[in-house]
């Protein structure tokens, strides 16, 4: 499975990034202490002046002793620029509960401190599933070499019948030299009664290639 991920994740960054991979692309990856991820999220248009773009999203999560705990999430999106950072959305969806064409919404904001992410979405099935995902950075500068790093990304997804998941995944940390690390917390949700679980860990982010 996760060669899978690896490779569609792959995929689909040369698929619909080939245009801009000149610029980073940033990763993440956490160590905690009931699982491990990976996280690559692009946003980009296909060049500096174009309406359309590309946004993708691939995260893995290995568990260390019970393999079918992992998770996966890819999206695969192109967008088109509405103005005032609003976007309209189409592509597709993958995660370990199988493929669905999607289509949705995006507002973005992005200062030199400051970006923010609002991505409500359906999964276009026969069983159609709704999700509202988020991401927010603040990345104030603390000194002529240290940035604080204060990260969110959220996730709320159901469907008309119940709630499917939902994560509040949290970071806090510095930046150094382009690379941000520090401590992870990920507190996830399953299924329609869910318990809160938790890993709380580390992590690095950087922007690589």
């Amino acid at each position: 499975m996760i060669r899978r991920v690896l490779l569609s994740s792959l995929i689909g960054v040369l698929v619909c990034a080939a245009p801009a991979l000149a610029q980073p692309i940033p990763i993440e990856v956490t160590v905690g202490d009931d699982y491990a991820s990976t996280n690559l999220v692009v946003s980009r248009p296909f060049t500096p002046t174009s309406r359309l773009g590309f946004f993708h999203l691939s995260t893995l999560e290995m568990d260390y002793e019970d393999e079918s705990q992992n998770g996966i999430a890819i999206q695969n999106l192109a967008f088109l620029e509405l103005g005032r950072g609003f976007r309209v959305t189409g592509g597709a969806f993958h995660s370990e509960r199988g493929f669905s064409p999607t289509a949705g919404m995006q507002y973005v904001r992005a200062g030199r401190n400051l970006f923010l992410l609002v991505a409500p979405r359906v999964n276009i099935e026969s069983n159609r599933s709704y999700s509202v995902f988020s991401i927010v950075r603040y990345r104030p500068q603390l000194t002529t070499n240290v940035r604080l790093y204060a990260a969110g990304q959220l996730l709320n997804s159901f469907n008309a019948e119940r709630h499917l998941r939902s994560y509040q995944w949290l970071r806090l940390g510095v930046e150094i030299k382009g690379t941000q690390f520090g401590l992870a917390v990920n507190l996830d949700e399953d299924g329609p009664d869910p318990d809160l679980a938790y890993n709380i860990g580390m992590f690095v982010r950087r922007e690589i290639f």
